[in-house]
């Protein structure tokens, strides 16, 4: 298990809660998600200034306000007060100014870090901009497995040869088992099967790492790598997980299923043909 704090920090600073010109307000997408216009039209369209809620802003050390959470509330109303977007005097005038929680003597570090933590249990922010996010914020785990990707030449979202779609995965290995783990498990699946789209799923890289953490004193990283690689291409191992997580496609599967699935699918692959040095395999229908 990894020894490193993965959990969220933000100093101590002042936070005043009061009305703002949303004219004056600034965005900067390095700490958030990017600004989606015509969401943010949609919004003013049917913007009820009651359910407007409270916009989160950070005053830098320009004095300028910044958005960190709320940017599309915060854009609709700009649309609104510049003339972009047709709505009732009412409307017009109860958003001269809005009510808004303003953080002071933040970093745009810190303001990355009060983003995914006000955004963490909600269905609102993407993986791959949450990890953009933790990047820039220097959050250790998203640090630790950026530097991981990196080495293995490998970005965030791609649809190629080098690129890892499943991040949440990603991240929970290294959570779960540390950054060497990943590192490892993603060489393993380098050598078993090449460079390619499927090479980097997740949830086999889970299953990897999983076996490799468990039995490390047993399971040779080449030899596994080797054994992986007879089972067909990535494709059809991931496949393979499929089948069992659902059964056959008789039970339903989630995350935590995959993974089990995962597991057993890699320790069936070292294990195969095998009379010395067999590691147990889960059963995952416990």
């Amino acid at each position: 298990m990894p020894g490193k704090d993965y959990s969220y920090a933000i100093p101590d600073h002042p936070i005043e809660y009061t009305r703002v010109d949303p004219a004056s307000i600034k965005f900067d997408s390095r700490a958030q998600r990017n600004l989606n216009k015509p969401r943010a039209r949609a919004i003013a369209e049917k913007l009820v200034p009651t359910a407007l809620g409270t916009p989160i802003l950070s005053q830098r050390e320009d004095g300028y306000l910044y958005a960190v959470d709320g940017m599309h509330r915060v854009y609709a109303c700009q649309l609104i007060l510049a003339g972009e977007v047709q709505v009732s005097d009412q409307v017009r005038e109860a958003i001269q100014t809005i009510y808004c929680e303003v953080h002071l003597g933040l970093s745009m570090a810190n303001e990355a870090s009060l983003f995914i933590i006000k955004n963490k249990e909600s269905s609102k922010v993407g993986a791959n901009d949450e990890f953009r996010i933790g990047v820039l914020a220097g959050h250790p785990l998203f640090v630790d497995t950026n530097v991981v990707l990196e080495k293995h030449q490998l970005k965030v979202g791609s649809r190629s040869a080098n690129g890892v779609r499943g991040i949440k995965g990603i991240l929970s290995v290294v959570e779960d088992h540390g950054p060497e783990v990943l590192d490892q498990s993603l060489a393993i699946a380098e050598e078993a099967w090449g460079r390619g789209p499927d090479t980097w799923h997740s949830v086999t890289l889970g299953g990897i790492a999983i076996v490799i953490s468990k039995h490390p004193d047993v399971v040779k990283h080449k030899e596994l790598a080797l054994r992986l690689g007879r089972q067909g291409g990535p494709l059809v191992f991931k496949n393979k997980i499929q089948t069992i997580a659902t059964n056959d496609n008789t039970r339903a599967d989630g995350t935590k299923g995959r993974l089990k699935a995962a597991h057993l699918a890699v320790a069936s692959a070292w294990n195969a043909r095998r009379s010395v040095n067999k590691i147990p395999v889960p059963n995952i229908f416990e």
